[in-house]
């Protein structure tokens, strides 16, 4: 195993501990991660980049559990939905902020409603994306249409 890998099971840990939070975000993963490497006895730039990149790397491992778009989220097994919902749903943000993920339980009305509305938008530019996909194999299967004939 290499240490990107080691550290993004670290991560996965860390995530696994805070199960029981009502929100977690990136900045925090990051923030408690680099306790775990290095407590305090760390240079400030050294500190501030790891936790940048912990950041970073954090952020990837969270939007693949918990976003509408991520086909690695629980609420899905390959392409279908699983019939369980996610544990954790992304809430709205300002732009420029990072994500944050809230448990289920604790998603006021209106971000639910946000959540429900993010999901529809993803399914219709799925079958949007499909429906562009069928069309194309259906008119390169036609040799005169595709230029292809004899």
């Amino acid at each position: 195993m290499n240490l990107h890998e080691q550290i993004s099971l670290d991560i996965q840990g860390v995530v696994e501990g805070l199960a029981g939070a009502d929100i977690i975000s990136p900045s925090y993963v990051a923030r408690e991660l680099l306790d775990l490497y290095a407590g305090a006895s760390i240079d400030p730039h050294i500190a501030y980049a790891s936790r940048e990149h912990f950041k970073q790397m954090a952020r990837r491992v969270l939007a693949g559990r918990y976003d509408a778009e991520s086909d690695d989220n629980e609420a899905h097994q390959g392409e279908l939905f699983s019939g369980h919902l996610q544990r954790r749903y992304p809430i709205p943000r300002a732009s420029g902020s990072e994500p944050v993920y809230k448990l289920r339980e604790a998603l006021t009305p209106q971000e639910r409603a946000w959540n429900v509305l993010s999901l529809r938008s993803s399914a219709r530019a799925r079958l949007l994306h499909a429906d562009a996909l069928e069309a194309e194999g259906q008119h390169a299967a036609d040799p005169i249409e595709s230029g292809r004939a004899a």
